[in-house]
């Protein structure tokens, strides 16, 4: 059987559209699959990405390019922040429903001991998925911020 593993994810991205910037604040979840080629890992939330490799550092890079990917689509087919923030939103609630059982069942397993990974666990009680979209108006570094990914437990 494939292991996989429940993850969190936050990425915190400037994303420039037609005419503004937005920030937007992901924190979702992944299930990362180990296979004889490599990793993957798949969304959960948003569902309707996903990335592989050789290194689990190469799984993750490629899911967050897809990520990335689809924010810039978006950015560049939106007339307005107004209707990019509507379509971020609809993007993120997708849910892929087959990985979402997966991942649940992958943190059953977690909590039970039966499958660990070395990064850093979250509650999954206290880390709900959600997307924030915001009209940057005014530059602040304090919104800088390295991603992150941790094991759900």
């Amino acid at each position: 059987m494939t292991p996989a593993y429940p993850l969190f994810f936050t990425y915190k991205d400037l994303i420039a559209g037609n005419g503004f910037f937005a920030g937007v604040i992901c924190q979702g979840r992944a299930l990362l699959t180990e296979e004889e080629e490599g990793f993957w890992m798949s969304g959960v939330n948003p569902g309707s990405i996903a990335g592989g490799g050789t290194e689990r550092e190469a799984a993750f890079r490629a899911f967050k390019e897809r990520y990335l990917s689809v924010l810039f689509d978006i950015a560049s087919e939106a007339c307005d922040f107004a209707s990019f923030k509507a379509e971020v939103e609809c993007f993120f609630e997708s849910t892929n429903d087959p990985t979402a059982a997966e991942w649940e069942n992958a943190l059953h397993k977690v909590r039970n001991g039966e499958l660990t990974l070395d990064l850093p666990k979250v509650e999954a009680a206290q880390n709900q998925p959600r997307i924030d979209v915001v009209l940057i108006e005014r530059a602040n570094p304090d919104a800088n911020a390295l991603d992150e990914i941790s094991e759900a437990a």
